[in-house]
């Protein structure tokens, strides 16, 4: 459990009277006793510093992945990705909903969506008939712009390529749109008597006059964003009987600013973090944030939402039955990755430029069965595994597909593109794994870090809700390990030998998916 001080203080402090409108008495005295134990700079971050919540609520949305793709050997049978965004308070808010494709995080979309007090908003993510993707909904909350035409029939929306043409993945296609990752940033909030709160509040369901929702009217009457978003996908193909459910991660304490964006323009995103500190669990469990704010420092806010969302390990679940045509891919979306890497060069905690191959970081992949048995390829070994070293992870959105049984072809369940390398072969159909990701190693004649997955901060502090309040580290070269990493994993079962009562074969197919387990990041002082 997060000790109440520091959790209450992290939570409640920016903007979310909505959330907890009783907690504003409890609020005050954990800072009171904040104020005691951590001082002026150690109150900031822990009042302020982005984090995710891990009850689902935020100013920000992550969606781990979608696709429309189809399944390795499965032919037209495509997946859709079903998507809800839900406002939980009682304000009208302005979002923006931005879709990346899953190479390179190139923008395909994005639109705004007006979310009237305890509105749900969903739509639908397909295939199209040229090998891109479209969105549709059928929902009447106000967008800009409109997805309905003036006979107000409900429009398909094509994903754009754009914004990826000739860039350093040498790769065009509309195929690049079939898969992905999206995101919600909360922009404001409005005054009940705006414009907007008037006309994009439902009446028996309907706005009362999406007309005058405009550009110009949602830049009056805004207020900061106030929090409370929540969201969900399910990747489901009629055709294969499987759907799989997702989460989106929701970042708080993102920023106290409110600003209104038009469609077009690429803000908010995540360089729009203020202030610039960010919180996650450590891999020991403490609470631990980075402020990124010295003069020197590049990708300020970009670095506090890395640290936010930085993992040092993924561990997840897998199954490869022959018998009932089983399979698993894991999804590992980083949803910042893009701010840090460019076909120029990379920034940690990224650890090589974008080109045709990707920009690849190095990990390990240990793999045991359900007997704590490392088996590998050639024959049952002593545990633990040795590992695999230098797996490649190089897309933004990297599926790990498990192909464990030879000749199975059940491998690559959600038929992604955007693969690791190498597939992973255990050689036994069933277990869990942990993906590590490298750390670094240190050059004393130059008294710098080489290696992967680190990030810098100015200045730390970590809370031990066991051992007592947080304390501040000044001293320079404060280092995390990890990388920011979301997602989750799905796995198949194709039955084709079942027979009903009046013995008539009958093919059945079941899916169902896991969220990943982590550890945080790992940190200390960097010293030669």
């Amino acid at each position: 459990m997060i000790g109440a001080v520091g959790y209450k203080v992290i939570t409640l402090n920016r903007n979310q009277k909505e959330l907890y409108p009783i907690m504003n008495t409890f609020t005050k005295k954990s800072l009171h006793v904040a104020v005691a134990g951590l001082g002026a700079l150690g109150l900031a971050g822990a009042a302020d510093a982005v984090m995710v919540n891990p009850n689902g609520l935020g100013q920000v949305l992550i969606y781990p992945y979608y696709t429309v793709r189809s399944p390795a050997g499965a032919g037209v049978a495509n997946y859709n990705t079903l998507l809800s965004i839900v406002n939980t308070t009682d304000s009208v808010k302005a979002v923006k909903v931005r879709f990346r494709e899953g190479k390179a995080s190139a923008e395909v979309l994005d639109f705004n969506v007006f979310l009237s007090p305890q509105d749900m908003w969903t739509a639908a993510v397909e295939p199209s008939a040229d090998g891109g993707a479209t969105i549709t909904t059928q929902d009447k909350s106000c967008t800009i712009p409109s997805f309905y035409d003036g006979a107000g029939n409900s429009v398909p929306i094509p994903f754009r390529n754009g914004a990826y043409a000739g860039d350093a993945v040498k790769d065009d296609s509309l195929g690049r749109l079939t898969e992905g990752y999206f995101e919600v940033f909360e922009m404001v909030t409005y005054d009940p008597s705006s414009v907007v709160a008037v006309n994009a509040t439902h009446v028996k369901g309907v706005p009362l006059n999406c007309g005058k929702v405009t550009d110009a009217s949602a830049q009056l009457g805004i207020n900061p964003p106030q929090g409370g978003l929540s969201g969900g996908a399910t990747l489901i193909n009629v055709l294969t009987g499987d759907a799989f459910t997702e989460d989106a991660t929701a970042l708080t304490q993102f920023t106290n600013v409110g600003a209104y964006s038009n469609t077009g323009v690429d803000t908010p995103n995540f360089s729009n973090a203020s202030p610039a500190y960010g919180t996650a669990v450590s891999e020991s469990g403490t609470i631990v944030t980075g402020y990124f704010t010295a003069p020197t420092t590049t990708l300020k806010s970009e670095k506090a939402v890395t640290l936010a969302l930085m993992k040092q390990t993924v561990i997840n679940e897998f199954v490869g039955e022959k018998s009932t045509l089983s399979g698993t891919d894991w999804v590992i979306t980083m949803p910042t990755k893009h701010h840090f890497v460019s076909a120029s060069g990379f920034t940690p905690p990224f650890s090589s430029k974008l080109d045709k191959t990707g920009s690849c970081d190095v990990a390990t992949l240990d793999t045991w069965d359900r007997e704590e048995t490392p088996v590998t390829p050639g024959g049952p070994d002593f545990s633990p595994s040795p590992g695999k070293g230098n797996f490649q992870l190089c897309w933004e959105s990297t599926i790990i597909s498990f192909d464990s049984i030879a000749g199975s072809d059940i491998a690559n369940v959600l038929g992604s593109q955007d693969v690791s390398n190498p597939e992973v072969k255990t050689g036994f159909t069933s277990g869990w794994g942990r993906l590590t990701y490298n750390t670094y190693t240190f050059d004393t004649s130059n008294n710098v870090v080489l290696g992967t997955a680190y990030l810098v901060a100015d200045v730390a502090s970590e809370f031990d809700p066991i051992s007592g309040p947080p304390t501040i580290q000044t001293v320079p070269n404060f280092t995390f390990f990890g990388l920011p990493t979301i997602g989750f994993a799905v796995q198949t079962f194709v039955n084709g030998t079942l027979s009903d009562t009046a013995g008539k074969l009958v093919q059945s197919s079941y899916g169902g998916n896991f969220g990943h387990r982590y550890t945080g990041p790992t940190f200390g002082f960097i010293a030669p």
